[in-house]
């Protein structure tokens, strides 16, 4: 594939978060995609909370930012804000499925960076390991499959190689039956700074062709008529991940 239907794409995803995203989705963009310099995003973040604190993880990680002075800030909060099960939870009466994605996720953050406390990291495997099974990502659950292999693929765990083969399969099942689109396929390799999962006969050039097709003609991903603000960060997400997938210099 040339670079040329790459670089368009991420034309066409900047104008459409220009038109529909906030300040924030802007500058989020254009620092993954290296328009303006990590300090500006890690200037102007605004976070509180576990979501909005996962949302500046995934910023600053879609930047190549999480060495940023911020971070450090970042992991003592949601160390201070783990629950004693070792997970975190985006609201307080959470379900348990809903805290495994989360604390997948967050952990998995944090394990990229060079100021997460082992404990912690050790007390979030330890929650993720006593719920693990292969059910909990077979069927194409993308949460599951996302959290539980960006976990996997960042942090050194007895059930790491294992728990990989499972997710790598079950992402490339989800993605060939079409219940996983495929900038979800995109994202979860992303998220594992991975061209491929163990498992899964499934790599970045097969799903960069499927994401580029999944471009809708506005420029965003989803379907027109999906909420705005989902649009917006589905298309940021499909985005970096092209940007980390598609062998093409994202730079205008």
């Amino acid at each position: 594939m040339t670079p040329d239907p790459v670089r368009d794409a991420f034309a066409r995803a900047r104008r459409f978060v220009d038109a529909r995203g906030d300040e924030q989705a802007r500058l989020r963009l254009a620092a993954a995609l290296g328009d303006v310099s990590s300090d500006r995003l890690e200037s102007a973040l605004r976070w509180s909370g576990v979501r909005g604190t996962l949302a500046a993880l995934a910023a600053l990680d879609a930047a190549r930012a999480l060495h940023a002075s911020e971070v450090e800030r970042i992991a003592r909060w949601l160390e201070a804000a783990q629950r004693d099960d070792g997970s975190w939870a985006i609201e307080p009466d959470a379900p348990e499925a809903q805290r495994i994605v989360a604390t997948g996720l967050l952990a998995g953050f944090l394990a990229k960076t060079s100021c997460a406390r082992p404990a912690s990291l050790r007390s979030a495997g330890a929650f993720l390991a006593t719920r693990w099974g292969p059910e909990r990502v077979q069927g194409g659950d993308f949460g599951a499959i996302a959290g539980y292999a960006h976990f996997f693929a960042n942090t050194p765990h007895e059930l790491s190689d294992a728990g990989l083969q499972w997710c790598g399969r079950e992402l490339e099942r989800g993605f060939r039956s079409g219940r996983l689109a495929a900038w979800q396929a995109a994202r979860v390799l992303a998220l594992c700074d991975a061209r491929a999962l163990p498992g899964a006969r499934l790599g970045a050039d097969e799903i960069v062709l499927s994401l580029l097709a999944e471009q809708a003609a506005d420029g965003g991903w989803l379907d027109a008529g999906a909420e705005a603000a989902c649009r917006v960060a589905v298309t940021i997400d499909a985005a970096v991940a092209l940007a980390r997938l598609g062998g093409a210099t994202p730079h205008r």
